[in-house]
């Protein structure tokens, strides 16, 4: 009966050799992980990580970006909240509009020309907000377009109120 009492011990002790080995192997199973230790030369440029991290910075003002106006929409809101100053008989020139970045808010000039009973006008409009919810700020529609002069100082937030 001693011989089943020390095969079961010899059975132990390979299984504990075994489970040593097969620990063994682990650290090599590890030096694979130092295998892309061609990424820790990667690593080396830590600098590259706050780049990265100036990326995430540079992250959420693209999402703000997405919502931005196409032109066609600020040409079309323009359109939109003009179109009763004028006759039923008017006729927009989408293709002709003129559309400025503004030095104040709303960031947007937009100036779309119209033909009504015999005259080529405008419609004049600052437009900020988002395509989802615009803000518009001023919007008229005139049988004469505007002076260079005037649209210079609507870009610069100057005389809005035609004074």
């Amino acid at each position: 009966m001693t011989s089943p009492l020390k095969a079961s011990h010899l059975a132990v002790a390979v299984t504990l050799l075994a489970a040593i080995t097969l620990s063994a192997c682990a650290p090599e199973a590890s030096e694979p992980k130092p295998t892309p230790s061609s990424e820790q030369t990667s690593t080396s440029a830590p600098a590259s990580p706050p780049p990265a991290s100036e990326s995430p910075t540079e992250s959420p003002e693209q999402p703000e970006s997405p919502p931005a106006f196409a032109e066609s929409e600020l040409v079309q809101i323009c359109i939109d909240a003009t179109t009763s100053a004028y006759d039923s008989d008017v006729v927009f020139d989408p293709a002709g509009a003129r559309i400025e970045k503004r030095t104040v808010s709303p960031e947007w000039l937009v100036l779309v020309p119209a033909h009504t009973n015999g005259y080529d006008g405008e419609s004049v409009c600052t437009i900020g907000g988002s395509p989802a919810d615009p803000d518009i700020e001023m919007s008229s529609g005139s049988i004469h377009p505007l002076p260079e002069e005037q649209i210079q100082r609507l870009i610069r937030g100057e005389n809005e109120g035609g004074e």
